[in-house]
């Protein structure tokens, strides 16, 4: 009978181990945690103005006269549970990420996977 059988035998045990694996990423709501890492700040952090006069920065048309130049913004690093790692520059509210493989991932992914873990220090 096995002999006649064994192939609807290895179906059936196929089968089982087939629904026993669940793909869990569909049915867990749960999002991971994304833990600060530390931050990077430019060297020279100050917002100033460029002027070929030097008598300029102290004029009151200074914006006139000179090219305002913005200082780089900082940038803090965050290190995911599941590999993944993320920035946010600051006074932005978006971080942006790569999985442990070094690829994007989409900003709808983002939002719906990760969250800021709070720093308990």
């Amino acid at each position: 009978m096995f002999r006649k059988h064994w192939k609807k035998f290895v179906l059936a045990i196929a089968s089982l181990f087939w629904f026993g694996c669940g793909d869990d990423s569909s049915s867990s709501d749960e999002k991971t945690a994304c833990s600060f890492e530390g931050g990077v700040c430019p060297e020279y952090g100050v917002d100033g103005y460029l002027c070929e006069n030097p008598e300029d920065f102290n004029s009151p048309d200074i914006d006139e006269k000179c090219t305002f130049i913005p200082r780089d913004p900082c940038t803090d690093y965050y290190k995911c549970e599941d590999g993944a790692s993320c920035y946010k520059q600051e006074n932005e509210t978006v971080m942006n990420c790569y999985d442990a493989q070094g690829n994007p991932i989409p900003q709808d992914e983002i939002e719906s996977r990760y969250y800021e873990k709070e720093d308990t220090h």
